[in-house]
């Protein structure tokens, strides 16, 4: 638990308990997660957050740059805790998602943008889908 306290205090995020324990779950479950699953794990522990709390303490934790958020339309947002570069493979059947690690495509899209940048946005992040019927697992 140590070890997550320092995570939290190099990322300059106070110390809860409440944080703590999400913190411990995003890193054991180490996948792709909804506040749902995030607030079924803690149940399983038998610490009871509400949604809201749950909520919140992730969209505290993607702001400081801990975990991603992953929006498709109309689908619950999804959490990922691995922020490195990489693309998503979305079953939109399934709803599963999983990591595609293509650092050839996302260099070629980096560069593109940085030779024909969008006019009026500062880029912060390039996210990179690929959504149909996920025969790879």
């Amino acid at each position: 638990m140590e070890q997550l306290r320092a995570i939290l205090r190099e990322n300059h995020i106070q110390v809860t308990q409440q944080r703590l324990e999400v913190l411990r779950v995003l890193k054991e479950l180490n996948t792709h997660l909804t506040v749902d699953n995030v607030r079924a794990a803690l149940q399983e522990r038998q610490i009871c957050l509400t949604t809201a709390t749950v909520y919140n303490i992730l969209n505290l934790f993607e702001k400081k740059g801990l975990i991603m958020k992953l929006g498709t339309a109309g689908e619950p947002v999804i959490f990922d805790v691995n922020t490195h570069d990489h693309i998503h493979i979305y079953d939109r059947e399934t709803r599963a998602v999983r990591d595609y690690d293509d650092y050839e495509l996302i260099g070629l899209v980096k560069t593109y943008l940085s030779e024909h940048p969008v006019e009026g946005l500062d880029l912060e992040r390039i996210d990179i889908n690929f959504i149909g019927q996920d025969h790879g697992r």
